[in-house]
């Protein structure tokens, strides 16, 4: 993940509310076909103009071979009103997670928390980062349902670690096979699936439990199969169920 800075500039005497306005859109289309990261992007007014704050996947993430039909418009929009982005990489965030480097994904695993950034989607084997635009358009050219339910997910997983308000929806949300948020989850991987033809494994988050040997006879909560590893995978994941395409962990109250 890195850090740009966008300058827009414009001249004063211009329309600056219809600029500005423009500039927002543009930065939601952006989000939506996943060249920039979070919901936050601090905005500066200066002499020349405005200057935008993002998180972006890679040094590239604004070239024009990413863009889907949304950014194109909202550039040209922009271009006629005589402004062109100027986008400076200041460098790599310090605390980002490594984008995935394999050949070939055989598999993803959709999979985020509540205090990152980063696209959800995983590389399977390696755990690296996958950028949304790295994989065809899931939602009307755009990646708005994966998006969605990462900002989902994020907002139970915050609740549950903050322990004050919401605490056992939240956990029911991400941890239950049956909730609200996972059937979203399951059909963000079956889209995922249609476009890459690629297997999408969803993870069930699991907290607390009566003992560290409960957790180890623990079952496939959608098909009570055994699905325990002998090996963490990715250090995170203790149990996998390929049928059912579900990774979890052993209670993190209770994991070594």
């Amino acid at each position: 993940m890195h850090t740009v800075k966008i300058v827009f500039e414009y001249e004063q005497h211009g329309n600056f509310e219809s600029t500005t306005e423009s500039v927002n859109v543009l930065l939601g289309v952006w989000r939506m076909n996943g060249q920039i990261l979070g919901e936050q992007f601090p905005i500066a007014r200066t002499e020349n103009g405005l200057e935008v704050y993002v998180n972006a996947p890679d040094a590239d993430s604004f070239s024009e071979k990413y863009n889907n039909q949304y950014v194109n418009k909202y550039l040209t929009e922009l271009k006629e009103k005589g402004v062109v982005p100027k986008i400076a990489v200041l460098g790599k965030e310090p605390d980002s997670a490594t984008l995935c480097a394999c050949e070939e994904i055989k598999s993803f695993i959709l999979f985020t928390t509540y205090v990152s950034l980063e696209s959800p989607l995983k590389c399977a084997n390696c755990f690296g980062v996958v950028p949304l635009y790295k994989i065809p358009a899931t939602y009307a050219d755009e990646y708005y349902n994966i998006i969605c339910w990462q900002s989902d997910f994020q907002s139970c997983d915050s609740l549950q670690m903050q322990c004050a308000v919401g605490e056992r929806f939240a956990t029911n949300q991400i941890s239950k096979p049956d909730s609200q948020l996972t059937k979203f989850g399951f059909k963000v991987c079956r889209s995922i699936e249609k476009v890459t033809n690629k297997k999408v494994f969803y993870y069930l988050y699991k907290g607390s439990a009566k003992s560290y040997q409960s957790e180890l006879l623990r079952k496939c909560p959608n098909c009570n199969g055994d699905w325990h590893l002998k090996k963490s995978l990715h250090g995170i994941f203790d149990f996998k169920c390929k049928k059912c395409q579900l990774l979890s962990n052993i209670a993190w109250e209770w994991r070594p």
